[in-house]
């Protein structure tokens, strides 16, 4: 069923999917695991573990399927040529290691997959857009299905368009026959990462270490900022250092902010619609004023700063802001020892989220402040580490 141009999940995609370990949801734009919340796992003498994923599965489909958008003519035809080379060029920048061409083609191909399911876009095949996911979740779930036939073989993670499986070494020819047949049958060609720890908050959020070292991080644990890592843009900072010490601890036990001068690693990047402001104190003010009485509910209150408000009782006093300059819509800051008021939106007086303990900092310095907080950094640390299932 389609709603406003949109593809409407149907009734049976509601609850997960049990198979074997694990359960899946399906959905409309994709299968993700359910059963991989604060999970850590580490490779050992007897179990390995290993993510095999296709690149760019959806665009992949599309190709191999022959799956096009009503272009007419042979537009179509054309469309999955151009297609084809544009993936090609993809495949052979990354095998080349040039990953700023292999993730912007990343965004070209898995975007114009994406405008399938825009009603704006010429593109525009809900339809297909449906084919392609449901496509893709079904071979995930015969892929799953028989890898769980596998002695001691477990899916511990899957996520559109792979799967993490833990497997003891002696079933290994086992595990890599089932991505073989697959690839005879389908023609996709899986990539398999050797993971030596694996640390999941969710099937999006997560920290692996391959077994050459290099460092996997998804979801809250990106890399910010116009980056190469695994996600093209990266995103904004968000006290970066709290995860480099989380992965140092992944590899050697130890948490060490001594390590970290970078003053960038400690700050936290927002926007903040219509400008904010942090205040240098609060005021208590009780200047509430009863301009409507109706001796009941509906008595109508307003303070110094015009807000109204409709109940039968006076108001309770409220704080108020003094002091302070202004700033414009990006908010930076990172964790004072000093005590400092939150920073708040001018417009509406609220909160800027997460900014309780913080300091605004629109220039960088040279050099970590002496109030920096550092304690907060660990505990922090310690917190995202308790998240990823990882006891200390």
């Amino acid at each position: 069923d389609f709603a406003n141009g949109n593809v409407v999940p149907a009734e049976w995609m509601a609850e997960p999917l049990k198979l074997g370990f694990g359960s899946y949801q399906v959905g409309v734009g994709g299968l993700h695991s359910t059963h991989d919340q604060q999970v850590y796992l580490q490779a050992s003498e007897t179990m390995l573990l290993s993510d095999f994923d296709v690149a760019s599965y959806y665009p992949n489909i599309m190709m191999v399927a022959g799956l096009i958008p009503k272009l007419g003519g042979n537009k179509g035809k054309v469309f999955l040529d151009e297609y084809q080379k544009i993936y090609e060029t993809r495949i052979a920048a990354k095998r080349a290691g040039d990953k700023k061409t292999a993730n912007t083609l990343k965004i070209v191909l898995n975007g114009t997959f994406g405008k399938l399911g825009s009603i704006y876009c010429s593109f525009y095949s809900p339809d297909l857009l449906l084919a392609v996911t449901l496509t893709g979740q079904l071979n995930l779930l015969c892929l799953i299905y028989d890898l769980e036939t596998i002695k001691g073989a477990q899916v511990r993670s899957a996520n559109t368009d792979g799967v993490l499986v833990a497997y003891p070494p002696e079933a290994r020819q086992q595990v890599l026959d089932v991505f073989t047949k697959n690839n005879k049958r389908t023609g996709f060609e899986y990539e398999e990462t050797p993971y030596a720890k694996y640390a999941a908050k969710d099937v999006n959020n997560y920290l692996a270490i391959g077994v050459d070292g290099k460092v996997k991080r998804k979801g809250l644990y990106g890399v910010s900022g116009i980056s190469e890592a695994d996600t093209p843009g990266g995103k904004n900072p968000t006290m970066e250092v709290c995860s480099n010490m989380a992965i140092e601890y992944l590899k050697t036990g130890v948490i060490d902010i001594s390590q970290h001068k970078d003053m960038r690693d400690f700050v936290s990047v927002r926007n903040v619609k219509g400008g904010g402001i942090q205040y240098d104190r609060y005021v208590e003010v009780d200047d509430w004023e009863l301009i409507e009485d109706h001796d009941s509910a509906q008595n109508v209150w307003q303070n110094g700063k015009g807000k109204q408000v409709k109940r039968k009782s006076r108001p309770k006093p409220y704080e108020v802001g003094q002091g302070g300059e202004p700033f414009g819509r990006v908010a930076r800051w990172y964790m004072t020892t000093k005590d400092m008021p939150p920073l708040s939106y001018i417009d509406s007086g609220n909160r800027v989220p997460k900014t309780e303990g913080a300091r605004l900092c629109l220039t960088l310095p040279k050099e970590l402040p002496k109030d920096l907080n550092k304690q907060w950094y660990i505990d922090e640390t310690l917190s995202i580490l308790a998240d990823l299932g990882v006891s200390i």
